[in-house]
């Protein structure tokens, strides 16, 4: 296993599939790069995963944009599945998932994030820009059924819009079956004075005050450090991952993962497009090396 200059190693990969999507979230962060419509095969998606896997890495997540928007998004998992024998995983919005979930179970994929980011209609289509909330909602479950384990549900907090939510959230979660992560709302240092980000950003520490009448353990999930509360929530065990990345000194001390890119670039943080270099093809594991030793914590 390598590792980058500050001792952190490489054992992940985030791999954007597209960066096209069904919905507009409004914050959409798009992994870091600009919504374009190139994406990399099959075979070269192939190349880095083996690449990643002789060094080390065994842990896969599938971005996008929305990935089950690629056709080939079941074969993609079987590939993967050839060299990675730990963690596979996907990011999605849900709006493809019911139809899809017995499938992506029986190609190899471990489990799912759902981005779930409002609990009522009006909400939800002020976030997303789409009417679907029930059809998300839907998706879960049907995930839940699979056996996509643990399903999390994704919630970005965003200040006057969703932040009177949380129990909503966690209530439909105890429901399912799945766990919930509650996401706070980031920006590149250069834009967090902006007016949309001043307008909708707030501290995660209000969540975890609301659930101390709940906790009953910690856990932490070893990237980036993340807390994870283990609620006794009206009689049912119900955990709820903490993910603060903003301005995090500990967040990005506990970063283990590179990105790749839809356009087939390795890019070593999601707020650092200047560390951004193309993949050889031809030598993939050195563009991996490359881009891990090019590494440093951003706060």
């Amino acid at each position: 296993m390598i590792k980058d200059n500050f001792g952190r190693p490489l054992n992940s990969l985030r791999i954007q599939l597209n960066a096209t999507c069904n919905f507009k979230c409004f914050f959409c962060h798009m992994e870091g790069t600009e919504e374009n419509t190139k994406t990399m095969s099959l075979e070269e998606i192939e190349k880095v995963i083996k690449a990643a896997s002789q060094l080390g890495v065994k842990r896969i997540k599938f971005t996008g944009g929305e990935p089950l928007l690629r056709r080939d998004i079941l074969e993609i998992i079987k590939v993967t599945r050839k060299y990675i024998d730990g963690d596979i995983s996907l990011t999605t919005n849900g709006y493809f998932l019911e139809g899809m979930a017995v499938k992506l179970k029986e190609a190899g994929l471990n489990r799912v994030n759902i981005s779930l980011h409002a609990m009522t209609p009006e909400s939800f289509k002020t976030i997303t820009g789409i009417g679907s909330l029930n059809i998300v909602k839907e998706g879960a479950k049907a995930a839940v059924r699979a056996g996509l384990n643990p399903v999390k549900l994704n919630m970005v907090i965003l200040k006057g819009i969703n932040d009177g939510q949380i129990f909503q959230l966690l209530d439909f979660a105890r429901e399912i079956g799945a766990m919930v992560q509650f996401i706070e709302l980031e920006s590149p240092r250069e834009k967090e004075k902006e007016e949309w980000f001043r307008r909708f950003h707030v501290s995660l520490d209000f969540i975890e005050d609301l659930l101390k009448p709940y906790l009953k353990g910690i856990e932490y999930n070893p990237l980036h450090k993340r807390r994870i509360l283990i609620l006794d929530y009206n009689g049912s065990e119900l955990k709820v991952e903490i993910v603060n990345p903003h301005r995090n000194h500990d967040f990005c001390m506990n970063c283990t993962r590179l990105r790749i890119t839809s356009t087939g670039s390795v890019q070593t943080c999601i707020h650092r497009p200047d560390q951004r270099i193309s993949i050889d093809y031809n030598n993939t594991s050195e563009s991996l090396i490359v881009a891990t030793k090019m590494r440093e914590p951003y706060w």
